[in-house]
């Protein structure tokens, strides 16, 4: 019986480290999957806003503002150096009802942003890069305003 003396605490200096990190990993992971959904829903809501617009420089406009109130209560890291990229398909607030209904334009945003996860714990990780984009077709059909 004297020789087991000990043991409890043995174990635990033991696993506490190991299960220090994977707290500090799941921390990291769940901060990298919900931001990375915010950025999704960001790029998603940018590229339906744009294509309800009447022109090109409506559609980059609302497009930018949405992704950014998409972004209001996303890590700060992430809201202080958002990349937002706006591309229009060809003939994109040009084809009309006469053009060929195979040709089918597009409004794509990409949203790009670096997730700061120094401080979540003493793993050695610095940041994380989350790139998503998506594509909404535009409706010929929507009354373009010339």
């Amino acid at each position: 019986m004297a020789t087991e003396r000990g043991t409890a605490s043995l174990e635990l200096v033991i696993l506490a480290p190991v299960m220090f990190a994977v707290l500090s990993l799941i921390l990291v992971f769940g901060r990298y999957a919900e931001t990375e959904g915010k950025i999704d829903q960001a790029a998603r809501d940018g590229a339906r806003a744009a294509t309800a617009q009447n022109s090109r420089s409506e559609a980059e406009t609302i497009a930018r503002k949405v992704v950014d109130e998409a972004l209001e209560d996303a890590p700060d890291s992430c809201r202080d150096n958002v990349d937002v990229t706006f591309e229009l398909g060809p003939k994109a607030y040009e084809q009309d009802a006469s053009d060929d209904p195979s040709e089918v334009s597009y409004i794509s945003v990409r949203v790009r942003c670096d997730v700061d996860l120094t401080d979540l714990g003493p793993l050695p990780l610095d940041s994380a890069t989350i790139d998503q984009t998506f594509t909404s077709p535009l409706d010929r059909y929507r009354g373009v305003a010339e």
